[in-house]
């Protein structure tokens, strides 16, 4: 599987990996990777949560014949430019960039370059599709709303947690008010970001891309799903308390190409299962055990056969 650095040349220089699947004089289908929101580098890894995802996905792609591509965001890894000041619409400038990048390639195919987009990828890929055309689109743990609905209701899954709190630690929250100083705390939060002018602003004196909120919320993914022509896979686990996990039937109705989704049974947002119930406040707790495994067997296989599907 040969792998090369390559550098795709956006506002600013971007650092990727190209994998091709094995030496040979033809062209190859190309899967493009589009991360999720954060600091993530091409490997679909930040500081502390190394997902790793896109890097096992393009190993196992490499396996039935794809070529692949990933890269780092603005800021992160051997990328040019600043995380905290990037913005939505950055974003989709620098996977549209990636796409041109691959049907430029002598060994790629250009009419047979797909995109796959996780999380936040699942509200770019439409974007970039209605910029620069691709053959399919799988879109993994995405939503069919804007940012800021997701957003909210993540907020009142916590806020509904801390209220729900037993023993001592339930009863210091309540004596403290502490869920309702949060939510106080958001909503002011929220209102600087929406009226701020500036790419970034200071919140409790920690730099935060006030620039990318502001996009992501006053843009909802629903207006570009309908323009999406392609072949389009959607998979959410039900298990996932990130995104709601019946927006993947909701995609797929909306996009106006060929559609399938899917729904795995106790499969979690960063794509491993897990046997417990998962809650917002233990998260972090159950990404970090999650992480040691791969990711879901059952899930590169739904991928896997949809991929090859459209290659016949």
């Amino acid at each position: 599987m040969p792998a090369q650095d390559v550098i795709i040349q956006s506002a600013f220089s971007l650092g990727g990996t190209l994998t091709l699947p094995h030496d040979g004089d033809h062209k190859f289908p190309a899967v493009l990777f589009i991360h999720g929101s954060g600091p993530i580098d091409r490997n679909s890894d930040a500081k502390g949560m190394p997902i790793n995802a896109f890097k096992q996905f393009a190993e196992h792609f490499a396996r039935l014949g794809f070529a692949t591509l990933r890269y780092d965001k603005r800021g992160v890894g051997t990328s040019g430019g600043s995380f905290v000041e990037t913005g939505m619409y950055d974003l989709v400038d620098d996977a549209v960039a990636a796409v041109q990048f691959l049907k430029n390639q002598p060994r790629i195919d250009p009419e047979r370059i797909y995109v796959l987009g996780h999380s936040e990828g699942a509200i770019l890929a439409p974007q970039v599709f209605e910029r620069e055309p691709f053959k399919g689109m799988i879109l993994l743990s995405g939503v069919a709303e804007s940012l800021k609905l997701t957003v909210d209701r993540q907020n009142e899954m916590v806020f509904d947690e801390l209220g729900k709190m037993t023993g001592f630690k339930g009863f210091l929250i309540r004596l403290l008010g502490v869920a309702k100083k949060a939510r106080k705390d958001s909503a002011k939060s929220f209102s600087k970001m929406m009226n701020s002018t500036t790419d970034t602003i200071r919140l409790k004196g920690i730099k935060v891309n006030a620039k990318w909120f502001r996009e992501h919320y006053n843009y909802d993914v629903s207006a570009s799903l309908p323009n999406v022509t392609c072949p389009t896979l959607v998979i959410t686990g039900a298990k996932d308390i990130q995104v709601p996990p019946d927006h993947a039937e909701q995609i797929a109705s909306l996009v106006t190409g060929p559609s399938e989704w899917h729904v795995i049974p106790d499969l979690i947002h960063i794509l491993r299962k897990v046997d417990n119930v998962p809650t917002i406040l233990g998260l972090k707790g159950d990404y970090g055990k999650a992480v040691k495994l791969p990711i879901d067997p059952e899930l590169t296989s739904l991928v896997s056969n949809w991929l090859q599907a459209q290659e016949q």
